[in-house]
């Protein structure tokens, strides 16, 4: 997809789905940002500013900035950037619109702020085989020499999972009829494709490990999805 179908695909998105707990990855922060903050914070200047990437209706950004002295949410979506202004506000926060495929914009924004700590929550499964590269290497460049980026992702097992998600609900569930409606077309990482397209980039894991996603779809048997992932904290070598 070109830069312009991943911002109207997600514009469709944002515009259609702003009620709190709608999108089926909008996990409670207790659940996502607080869990994570103790795999990554040992990692980093918490001094640095922190982008909070692919930030989308801003659920996780008031959470972290109440860890960090300014955060910047970035999302290639103004509609999405809207509802972060509308309904998240705290000291340091602020929201933006950013084209992660976007070499010059995120290289002025490099300029602008120097080197920084990136979030990089269930952002990269859904760019295109031929995207992923050149928005990780954008990444590199936000984090300069004294950056880290915390970075959650899918897991190669989240395909199988998902099959499991289509027989339960006898096709694509309601929450993730909405997203491939959009245009949105989220697939799982292979084993060991974030650490390469990291290296790629000039890049190295500092930890790694196992975690879930913790959905907001109720299953038919009244549990939550809880979708396999990823996460590494990577830093230029």
């Amino acid at each position: 997809m070109t830069n312009a179908i991943y911002r109207e695909s997600w514009e469709r998105y944002w515009t259609d789905v702003s009620e709190p707990g709608a999108p089926l990855w909008d996990s409670d922060p207790n659940e996502a940002v607080l869990a994570d903050l103790p795999r990554f914070l040992p990692h980093l200047d918490a001094s640095l500013p922190l982008l909070d990437v692919g930030c989308g209706n801003g659920t996780q950004s008031p959470a972290l900035a109440h860890h960090f002295t300014r955060v910047i949410g970035v999302d290639v979506s103004p509609a999405g950037v809207a509802l972060c202004q509308a309904h998240h506000a705290a000291p340091g926060l602020e929201f933006r619109v950013l084209d992660l495929l976007d070499a010059d914009a995120v290289a002025a924004l490099h300029a602008e702020l120097g080197d920084m700590n990136l979030y990089v929550r269930t952002v990269i499964h859904q760019l295109g085989d031929a995207d992923r590269q050149p928005a990780i290497t954008n990444l590199a460049t936000l984090l300069g020499a004294r950056g880290r980026a915390f970075v959650f992702e899918l897991s190669h097992a989240a395909e199988s999972y998902f099959a499991y998600l289509f027989t339960e609900f006898g096709g694509p569930p309601p929450k993730l009829d909405r997203v491939l409606g959009s245009g949105i077309r989220p697939a799982a990482l292979a084993d060991g494709e974030l650490n390469a397209l990291f290296a790629h980039a000039g890049c190295g894991a500092l930890a790694t490990g196992k975690g879930a996603v913790h959905s907001t779809l109720v299953l038919p048997a009244g549990h939550r999805a809880m979708i396999p992932a990823d996460f590494a904290v990577y830093a230029r070598v």
